[in-house]
C-alpha cells in the first residue's frame, strides 16, 4: 500500500491513548511524520496537560517550520482534534506517562502497530498549571493591617473582589519603587514626601515596603488640600501605629520641609501644574528620587502651536494628547538639566488602567558632563520653540537656581 492510499484511510487513535486521556494520566502525546510534509498543520504536534483558571485542559503545540502555535483545549475538544490530526496528517506518534511509553506508528496494511517501552519521563508532572500566579511584593492570601484598614482586604488576607484593580496597581507602584531603593541613602531615617496623597493608599503602602520589607526607619510625610482626607489617614496611621508616618494640610505649591529632608519624592495624579510644584519642591530639597504620575495637562494646551503640525493640532483631543506628551517631556528634560538620570515608563497596563506615564528620576552620582548638559538644554529649548511655548511653570517655579544652571550650560559651550 502506498503512502498515498494509506492517507486516505481512517485511523483511529490508538486505545491507549484515548483511555490514558480520559483518566488524565497523560504526561505527553507527541505526532510526527507528517503524510504531507507541505500540509499547513505542520512537521509535529505535541500535547500536555495543563490547568487553566483552576480547570483542566490540554496544550496543544503545531509546530510550523520555526514557528510554535499553541491551542488550550477541553477535554472532549483534544479527543476530536486529536484522532483527526493522527487520522489525516500523520503516520507515527508516541505516549508518555509515569509507567511506560507507547510508541505507535502506521502500516502499509491500514493498521496501527503499537509497543510499549519502559518509561522515560516518570519524574515528570502529570500536569502543569498554566495559570500565571503573580508573585506580589505585599502578597495575597496574608493579612496586611493597612490594606484591610483602607478596605482593599479581609481580616483573613482576600482581596476584595472590587478592589482586586486597586490592590495590583498599589504592587505595581510597589515594583517601581523598590526598583530605585539603591538610589536612596543606605543608612539612617530615610525623608519621604508624597504630594497630593489623596486617601493615601499608596503612601500606606510605601510605609509597608520600607518599614517591613526594608527595615527601614522613616519620616513619611503625606500632603493634601482636603483637611478631611488628611484626617482620616491621619487617624488611620495612629489606629495602626505606623511609626514615621504623619499627613499634613497644604498646598504643594506654598510646601516648606522646612527641617525634613527628602530623600524620596512621590506625586500621583497631581492636577495639572501641581505635578510640576512637587518636582520643582523635590529638586530644591536635594530629593535623591523623583517619582511623578502626572495628572490633566493644561497649561502647555493653551500655548502649544506649530504651523507644520497644523494638521495634528487642530484636532482638539490629538492636541490634548500631543499637549500632554511635551509637557512630561519638558519635566523630563528639566529633570535631566538639574542633575538627575531620567526616564519615562508607563505606569499601569491597560488590563488595569488606561495608560499612565510614570516619570522616574534618580540624582546623579556627580556633575553631568557639560557637553552633554549643553546637548539637553538645547532639546530642551528647541522643543519649546517647536511647539511655541513660552512660558512653562516648572521651569519658573524653580526659579533662579534653573536659570542659573541653564547660564552655566551656555557659557561652558562657548568656552
Amino acid at each position: 500500500m502506498t503512502k498515498h492510499q494509506q492517507s486516505h484511510l481512517e485511523f483511529t487513535l490508538p486505545t491507549e491513548v484515548v483511555q490514558t486521556l480520559n483518566a488524565g494520566a497523560c504526561i505527553q502525546v507527541v505526532l510526527s511524520k507528517p503524510v504531507d510534509k507541505k500540509s499547513s498543520v505542520g512537521q509535529k504536534v505535541t500535547l500536555r496537560p495543563v490547568i487553566i483558571k483552576g480547570k483542566p485542559h490540554y496544550q496543544l503545540a503545531l509546530t510550523r517550520e520555526q514557528q510554535e502555535v499553541h491551542e488550550n483545549l477541553t477535554h472532549s475538544e483534544t479527543i476530536e482534534r486529536m484522532t483527526k490530526l493522527w487520522s489525516n496528517h500523520f503516520r507515527e506518534g508516541y505516549l508518555y506517562t509515569q509507567q511506560a511509553d507507547y510508541h505507535f506508528q502506521k502500516t502499509n496494511q491500514g493498521t496501527v502497530r503499537l509497543k510499549k517501552q519502559p518509561p522515560t519521563k516518570s519524574n515528570s508532572p502529570l500536569v502543569e498549571s498554566h495559570d500565571r500566579v503573580k508573585q506580589y511584593l505585599i502578597p495575597e492570601g496574608s493579612p496586611c493591617a493597612f490594606l484591610e484598614a483602607i478596605g482593599v482586604m479581609t481580616p483573613a488576607g482576600k482581596v476584595k473582589a472590587a478592589q482586586y484593580r486597586k490592590f495590583r496597581q498599589i504592587n505595581r507602584y510597589l515594583e517601581f519603587i523598590n526598583d530605585i531603593v539603591t538610589g536612596l541613602p543606605a543608612r539612617g531615617e530615610l525623608g519621604i514626601f508624597d504630594f497630593g496623597c489623596g486617601k493615601s493608599y499608596l503612601t500606606f503602602a510605601i510605609h509597608y515596603l520600607f518599614t517591613e520589607i526594608w527595615k527601614r526607619d522613616v519620616n513619611i510625610i503625606g500632603l493634601d488640600l482636603k483637611e478631611s482626607v488628611v484626617a482620616d489617614c491621619q487617624c488611620i496611621a495612629d489606629r495602626l501605629q505606623c511609626k514615621g508616618l504623619s499627613f499634613k494640610t497644604g498646598d504643594i505649591s506654598q510646601f516648606d520641609s522646612g527641617s525634613s529632608k527628602c530623600d524620596l519624592s512621590i506625586s500621583l495624579h497631581a492636577c495639572d501644574t501641581a505635578t510640576d510644584a512637587a518636582i520643582a519642591s523635590a529638586i530644591q530639597a536635594g530629593a535623591s528620587v523623583i517619582m511623578a504620575v502626572p495628572c490633566c495637562q493644561h497649561e502647555i494646551f493653551q500655548q502649544i502651536s506649530s504651523e507644520p503640525l497644523t494638521g495634528l493640532l487642530q484636532h482638539g483631543i490629538l492636541k490634548e494628547k500631543t499637549a500632554a506628551l511635551v509637557t512630561d517631556a519638558l519635566r523630563a528634560q528639566v529633570l535631566e538639566i538639574c542633575g538627575y538620570r531620567t526616564q519615562v515608563v508607563e505606569f499601569i497596563d491597560t488590563e488595569h488602567t488606561p495608560k499612565n506615564l510614570l516619570i522616574k528620576a534618580v540624582k546623579r552620582p556627580s556633575e553631568w558632563n557639560s557637553e552633554e548638559l549643553q546637548i539637553t538644554l538645547r532639546q530642551y529649548e528647541s522643543l519649546k520653540n517647536q511647539f511655541g511655548i513660552q512660558s512653562f511653570y516648572l521651569e519658573r517655579a524653580l526659579g533662579k537656581h534653573f536659570q542659573e544652571l541653564c547660564k552655566l550650560a551656555r557659557k561652558k559651550g562657548t568656552d
